[in-house]
């Protein structure tokens, strides 16, 4: 028995190595292949000014986490001007209702943990399964997150959620606005038809797996929070970031339940895109550029790279994601160009660590290739 287990976890290790070298070469073939495309260099270019306007509009406005506002521009783009102005409209629209929800619900939620949790674990599994069913899923996985960000950084000092609420609205605003005004002005406009989603029918049925992932997102969510209550850690910011993150998790794209090797793939390249995005903005940070121009254009740089690898053909686009997400969250702390490396440091790690909660969370609840085999036999 013992030498079974064994054997598995060596197995398991040897599988891991090979999905790690896998992602890493094709992340250099991306890298290779920079610029030779004309339409991937043009996203990211879009995608670059379009950060680089959130970035330098929220710093010029004053607002209180200016990182949110260049993260909107980024998330906002698609490749028509018609498409990001559906996106990002979306995106405000859910804003707007979760910072609505989050101030209501601040009056005493976080007076009542066992409420919070509840509460919490029900609205990102609202937001994560809408995310996969609903054709306005965007609008509804922003009502969550927003309500979740004005709830966790409220829960210190409770009047503050309506300062908060404001603020976020603020900031994805400016980014929404920065990328409208990008994408009109360096893409073409069409409209493209809207992406066709399944409906909230069948949730317990053929939409079976939206439901499992909103369920370990929402175990996940709930496991972050519950570790930064019980060690009291003041970082609110990193844990809202790590919050965001672990919601934003992307299901198997043909709507399958898939393996547990599926599950490690996607969380990996998850992780690695984490990893590799935020040691070049450790990186960067090491340099302790204080030029305000020449801070902006490395965060453009970054992004630019970023975009290009996520539209790329070698399957490893959500590394690009993550990575641009991360360096931009760790490359922007305030007002200014950042002159220590240390909120960096935590941002990055406590990014890290939520994404590992969300992986062991997903491969103890993901089916294995035996119990679909099973299924699959019983359908036939």
């Amino acid at each position: 028995m013992k030498w079974r287990f064994a054997k598995a976890v060596v197995e398991d290790i040897a599988e891991i190595g090979d999905m790690i070298h896998d992602t890493l070469v094709n992340f250099g073939r991306e890298l290779a292949e920079l610029g030779e495309d004309p339409v991937r260099t043009r996203q990211g270019i879009v995608a670059a000014c379009s950060v680089m306007l959130a970035t330098f509009l929220a710093l010029l406005l004053g607002v209180e986490s200016p990182w949110w506002a260049a993260i909107s521009g980024f998330m906002s783009l698609m490749s028509t001007g018609a498409g990001s102005l559906r996106r990002g409209l979306l995106r405000l629209i859910g804003t707007a209702a979760g910072a609505l929800l989050g101030f209501i619900m601040a009056r005493w939620l976080p007076y009542d943990h066992f409420a919070l949790y509840l509460f919490v674990a029900g609205i990102t599994m609202l937001g994560v399964i809408a995310m996969q069913v609903s054709p306005h899923g965007l609008a509804w996985l922003f009502l969550s997150i927003t309500t979740i960000m004005v709830l966790l950084s409220s829960l210190s000092d409770p009047l503050q959620a309506v300062t908060v609420a404001y603020y976020r609205l603020f900031e994805v605003g400016i980014g929404v606005l920065s990328a409208i005004i990008v994408a009109n002005l360096l893409q073409d406009w069409h409209a493209d038809p809207p992406p066709q989603a399944p409906g909230w029918r069948h949730l317990l049925d053929a939409q079976w797996p939206a439901v499992l992932h909103g369920i370990r997102s929402a175990i996940a969510v709930i496991a972050v929070l519950w570790i930064w209550i019980m060690i009291d850690l003041p970082q609110v910011t990193t844990m809202v970031l790590t919050v965001t993150m672990v919601m934003a998790a992307p299901v198997i794209a043909d709507g399958g339940l898939g393996s547990r090797r599926a599950i490690a793939v996607r969380s990996l390249h998850r992780l690695m895109g984490c990893l590799l995005g935020g040691i070049v903005a450790l990186g960067c940070l090491a340099l302790d550029v204080t030029s305000f121009p020449w801070w902006l254009a490395m965060i453009g740089g970054g992004v630019w790279i970023g975009m290009q690898i996520q539209s790329g053909p070698h399957g490893v686009g959500y590394v690009g994601t993550q990575a641009a997400f991360v360096f931009i969250v760790t490359l922007i702390q305030g007002a200014a160009p950042p002159t220590s490396i240390m909120p960096g440091i935590d941002r990055f790690a406590g990014i890290v660590g939520g994404l590992g909660i969300l992986w062991t969370v997903s491969l103890l609840l993901g089916p294995s290739d035996k119990e679909l085999d099973k299924k699959a036999s019983a359908r036939g």
